[in-house]
């Protein structure tokens, strides 16, 4: 046998044909060399079946990361799409809350602008009303105090003439330039109180 094989040429020739022992022992040699074929050819089988299961399984396993990967870009995509939905809507209420607050000036504005008219119209008729009560006193003490004057002028020209008339050798009347001149004097009286009023 040459390199672990064996074959007929290897078996001696004999007188009418082959010597048995030999080619008994090459044929149990061929057997053997037969079932360690078989019995590779059966571990590669089985090799080649594990490999192909487990080819199989790295399918799957590629199969589900690439659904997952597409499941997550799809999720992806939506919350992008929520997000930028959720900013527009914030940047709206955004919007509406500056429109309101601008519009909630102004109202405050315009109701602090009227408030203030209001407060100035009635500061303004209360200080007429108060100018003319105080004119309105003022006349009343004016008109007083020129009755005081006037009555102060009648009683003093009865006091002179009282005491004309009691002094000894006195006229029982006033010279009418007299009681010119004392009615002159109580009215200039009565001008001079008024002007200090």
């Amino acid at each position: 046998m040459a390199n672990g094989s064996s074959s007929l040429s290897e078996v001696p020739l004999r007188f009418r044909g082959y010597d048995r022992a030999a080619a008994g022992t090459l044929f149990a040699a061929l057997e053997q060399r037969q079932r360690m074929l078989a019995q590779e050819r059966d571990d590669l089988r089985l090799r080649v079946e594990e490999l192909a299961e487990e080819l199989e399984q790295h399918r799957t396993r590629a199969q589900a990361v690439a659904d997952a990967l597409v499941t997550a870009q799809k999720i992806a995509v939506d919350l992008r799409t929520a997000a930028e939905a959720d900013i527009e809507e914030e940047r709206r209420g955004v919007a509406e809350e500056r429109e309101h607050l601008l519009d909630e000036g102004a109202t405050i504005r315009a109701d602090a602008r009227q408030e203030a008219t209001e407060i100035v119209r009635e500061a303004r008729i209360r200080a007429d009303r108060l100018i003319e009560e105080i004119v309105a006193a003022l006349n009343v003490y004016q008109h007083e105090a020129e009755d005081f004057v006037s009555g102060s002028g009648e009683r003093l020209t009865s006091l002179v003439h009282e005491l004309l008339t009691r002094m000894p050798g006195s006229a029982p009347e006033l010279p009418p330039e007299l009681e010119d001149g004392v009615e002159a004097e109580a009215e200039s009286g009565s001008t001079d109180i008024a002007d200090v009023a």
